[in-house]
């Protein structure tokens, strides 16, 4: 079975709670406010509404007193009273573990600021940057599909985080959708360090952690073979790759109802770029992504590769001459007709064949991303982000072949 993270914090976007819920996350705050409160969390902090849960952790919004700044806190109880001795002092280290790297990777835009963190004889206070746009994963939801032009500025960033983690022998181990964060409309960053290594020289993991449709095959193969040599930093750029397929077709390289096959599927690095979606895509973003989703480790690019190839060059601004003001005024103009010829030609162009779209409907980019966001708006009830159930089924079902009649 594949472990999985307590999940992210950081995000604004709250979660439904039931009054049970409410009351008990309400009990659980002021025990802990009377348990420490001369802490010195509760001295700088006046903690708010709950954004989130995990297994032994609450996340909540919280109010810098002195500056009135907003963040958010991950509360973890490492009390005895309803774990073991050894379970507390387990999740005490692995949680002192991960706010050290966060503090050694502090500074870099690209990965979620520590900004206070605080210990108790009960709880843990991790203070970290807010992310009011919540999650990518329900951003792409939302979208459907992103652009390549949108899917380049975040996969810049993100990469751009991977090679700094990677320079300092940082292995994130469980990078997804899930786990990178939108600060704004423009900013991401890479949060949930929990399963996070920091490698010697030449040192080499084989246990697994992460989450299945991410995993990358030399993760699989420590576990089918006693002698395999491990994995190392690579697996982050293969995770890099299933994230880059996903925004901009909308759906997972690697998913298959049965978890069997798909760890089969990413052994074999066995996916596709379907017409519908990739045919309007460039060469240069699917030859980035082939290596990426590399089965050979020596083969795949490094973080600082990917951020020199082609498909991430940008164009420079160019400096224009200098010309008149009723000069630039006739230009602008001309543009702005120019402009209007080229929109009524494109209304021209939207005229379609009503036949051709009963038998192919999905072959007008428009109305597949109508009807898949519609689609989206209706089901979001049950496209949990849980193995079993994902957005990804929703695109899993194909047309069967028509059977003929055996006579």
């Amino acid at each position: 079975m594949v472990t999985h993270a307590e999940g992210d914090y950081g995000h604004v976007e709250e979660t439904s709670l039931s009054d049970d819920d409410s009351a008990t996350d309400d009990a659980s705050l002021s025990e802990s406010n009377k348990s420490d409160e001369d802490s010195p969390f509760h001295n700088q902090y006046e903690a708010k509404d709950v954004l989130g849960r995990g297994l032994a952790s609450t996340v909540r919004k919280c109010v810098e007193k002195l500056t009135g700044k907003m963040f958010a806190v991950k509360i973890v109880d490492v009390s005895t009273e309803q774990q073991s001795l050894k379970d507390a002092m387990k999740l005490r280290e692995e949680t002192k573990s991960e706010v050290a790297l966060l503090k050694e990777l502090s500074g870099h835009p690209a990965i979620i600021h520590m900004h206070d963190y605080y210990e108790t004889s009960s709880f843990l206070f991790a203070v970290i940057e807010m992310a009011p746009k919540g999650e990518l994963f329900d951003q792409l939801t939302k979208a459907v599909t992103f652009s390549e032009k949108r899917t380049k500025k975040l996969m810049r960033q993100l990469l751009d985080g991977v090679n700094y983690m990677q320079r300092r022998n940082i292995v994130h181990r469980d990078l997804k959708l899930e786990n990178i964060l939108c600060i704004d409309d423009e900013r991401i960053v890479i949060s949930d360090f929990g399963f996070a290594v920091k490698l010697a020289p030449g040192q080499k993991l084989k246990d697994l952690c992460g989450t299945p449709g991410y995993l990358a095959p030399e993760v699989l193969r420590c576990q089918m073979y006693e002698d395999c040599d491990g994995y190392s930093l690579e697996v982050d750029l293969w995770a890099c790759g299933v994230i880059m397929y996903t925004l901009i077709a909308g759906y997972a390289p690697f998913y298959h109802r049965r978890q069997m096959i798909m760890l089969r599927m990413i052994q074999e690095a066995k996916y596709e770029f379907r017409p519908e979606q990739w045919d309007a895509i460039s060469p240069e973003a699917k030859e980035l992504i082939k290596n990426l989703l590399v089965i050979d480790v020596k083969s795949r690019l490094t973080a600082e590769a990917c951020l020199k190839h082609p498909w991430m060059a940008f164009t420079e601004a160019v400096e224009l001459p200098k010309v008149a003001p009723k000069a630039r005024f006739r230009r602008a103009v001309r543009m702005v007709r120019f402009l209007c010829r080229l929109q009524k030609m494109k209304d021209l162009n939207r005229e379609v064949d009503k036949m051709a779209l009963r038998k192919r409907p999905y072959r007008d980019r428009q109305i597949r991303h109508e009807s898949e966001a519609a689609v989206f708006a209706v089901y979001g009830h049950w496209v949990n982000r849980g193995f079993y159930y994902s957005r990804d089924m929703l695109f899993a079902n194909k047309p069967r072949p028509k059977r003929k009649r055996e006579n």
